[in-house]
């Protein structure tokens, strides 16, 4: 099984952060994270395999 973390694109972490909401309630917070997971996942290029291995990890964890 290859490392699920080579596919991460290489992009710092909190660019867009600005746009960000400055007070946000809990729900919100969690739309934003299932977004930034999305984005990150179709970022990244992986074989079907791999890309099923990681939607049933977010899944499983409600991020997806």
């Amino acid at each position: 099984m290859t490392n699920l973390l080579d596919h991460i694109p290489r992009t710092p972490l909190l660019d867009g952060v600005d746009e960000w909401p400055k007070s946000a309630t809990r729900k919100q917070w969690f739309e934003i994270t299932r977004e930034f997971v999305q984005k990150t996942i179709a970022d990244m290029d992986l074989d079907p395999e791999a890309m099923s291995e990681v939607e049933e990890a977010f899944i499983g964890a409600g991020l997806l």
